[in-house]
């Protein structure tokens, strides 16, 4: 005990003098900034040497890989430098948390799908950053197992897979058991799936473009409260497609060109309580196809020129579509029951349908007559799809004609009761889909003859009336 007091002492006084500065305290080293030339081995050497918070710089050239990043370390490049991996395994393996790599080319990944060939490998490891990095000729891009918050952002990323060619292998960033990424202003292509989210949950997807892959832009499974904002999905078999995921945000992304014998714009499997808001679904096989997903709100989307506009299943319940505009597609909505508990309007609001017939009476903006999307032809065609061929003969708009004659042949019960008379999004492709009416000129000219005709007429008719008068009264004078 007594031995202890001067120890105690010698303590009390090293924590005064570091109060009043004239003692000071060990500092962490400084981290190191290490430039590292594109010569063989020279990159894999310095990882290996560096210590956490280190930065190392590739220089412009060609570093070979794999490189391993086993410490929490910054991994950036001058222009023009590029980590290639010689088509055997991953490029670059990250297996240490906060680890950032930006400003590379990445290229030339193995092409196993057993070891999960990457450009970039995260396993393991928590925040790390991927900014900036252009990738081509890769397996898969950035693919993450346990990596939470994960980050990629504003990388250019390219794939192997033709465009539309289902049988390739390999996705743009597939993830896995890594909740709350954040994919941040990309551009992929090339992939079987540009995105691939497997219990994923939490995720931001945002300001990103998914084009020609071969076969979705972005793929979830059994993910919770994904968030899907601002992105742009083309030329792909399926834009969206989500399945056994719940809660999800889809909004304010541009759906179109997605075409194809069995391509969907927005394809929802078993997934349900989701909002999908402020879309444009336009010129897609099939725009928004359900099955199996109940409770969702599809609100202020713009569906247009689609095949199919809204392709629901009987295995779907308590879905409400309203504020929407379905603007000139083949079939609106199409089901395959006659009673159904999925809304399309919201007690309030309805949709806009460009075929509808509406009229407003006491100019509230909303048709006086409910609106039935379901037609006959689209009922039965569903079941048998060839019959599609037939859609625009006069045997099936004479049945139009007859169904809104006759009501009791619709063949759904799926009903708006509040339709729009005018286009009702802020998202229109463009200002023009649906100009409001305007005076039609070629018309105006013709009642304008034709009735200066009939004044003219009428005149001329008048004044042989007159000398007719005249000419009698002069004969019976003489």
């Amino acid at each position: 005990m007594r031995a202890d007091r001067p120890r105690r002492g010698a303590w009390v006084c090293a924590a005064l003098l570091a109060a009043t500065g004239l003692c000071p305290l060990p500092r962490p080293a400084l981290a190191n900034v290490t430039r590292v030339p594109a010569t063989r081995g020279a990159a894999a050497a310095a990882l290996a040497a560096a210590a956490p918070g280190d930065t190392l710089v590739l220089e412009r050239g060609v570093h070979a890989g794999p490189l391993l990043l086993r410490q929490p370390v910054v991994l950036r490049g001058d222009p023009g430098a590029i980590v290639d991996g010689g088509h055997h395994g991953s490029v670059i393996a990250i297996g240490a948390s906060g680890c950032v790599v930006s400003d590379l080319r990445v290229r030339a990944s193995g092409n196993r799908v057993l070891t999960v060939d990457s450009g970039i490998h995260v396993a393991g490891a928590g925040s790390v950053r991927i900014e900036r990095v252009q990738m081509d000729d890769v397996l898969y891009a950035v693919y993450g197992e346990r990596a939470e918050d994960l980050i990629v952002r504003q990388c250019r990323l390219s794939g192997r897979v033709p465009p539309l060619a289902e049988i390739g292998d390999g996705n743009g960033i597939h993830l896995w058991y890594s909740g709350h990424a954040l994919i941040d202003r990309d551009t992929l292509s090339g992939f079987v799936d540009a995105v691939y989210l497997s219990f994923a949950n939490g995720a931001v997807v945002t300001g990103s473009i998914f084009e020609r892959n071969g076969r979705y832009g972005l793929h979830t499974m059994y993910c919770q409260d994904n968030h899907l904002t601002g992105n742009v999905f083309t030329h792909n078999i399926a834009g969206i497609a989500i399945m056994f995921s719940n809660h999800l945000e889809v909004a304010g992304n541009r759906i179109v060109h997605n075409r194809g014998s069995r391509t969907y714009g927005l394809l929802l499997r078993d997934c349900s309580d989701g909002h999908f808001v402020n879309n444009q679904l336009i010129d897609n096989t099939i725009a928004v196809f359900l099955d199996g997903s109940n409770r969702n709100h599809v609100s202020g989307n713009l569906i247009e020129d689609n095949g199919w506009g809204v392709l629901l299943f009987s295995s779907c319940d308590g879905n409400v579509f309203a504020g929407n505009d379905f603007l000139q597609n083949d079939y609106p909505v199409a089901l395959d029951m006659r009673h159904t508990n999925n809304a399309f309007d919201d007690g309030a609001h309805g949709n806009y349908w460009s075929e509808a017939q509406v009229w407003d009476l006491d100019g509230d903006g909303v048709s006086d007559i409910a609106h039935s999307p379901v037609t006959a032809f689209a009922f039965v065609s569903k079941q048998y799809p060839d019959l599609s061929v037939l859609a625009k003969s006069p045997a099936v708009a004479a049945l139009g004609v007859a169904e809104r004659v006759f009501p009791s042949l619709h063949p759904s019960e799926a009903v708006d009761h509040y339709p729009s008379v005018s286009p009702v999004t802020r998202t229109a492709k463009n200002a023009n889909s649906l100009p409001p009416p305007s005076p039609s000129w070629g018309a105006f000219t013709v009642f304008g003859l034709v009735a200066g005709g009939g004044l003219l007429a009428a005149r001329g008719g008048r004044r042989a009336r007159e000398r007719g008068v005249t000419a009698s009264s002069r004969g019976a004078s003489s």
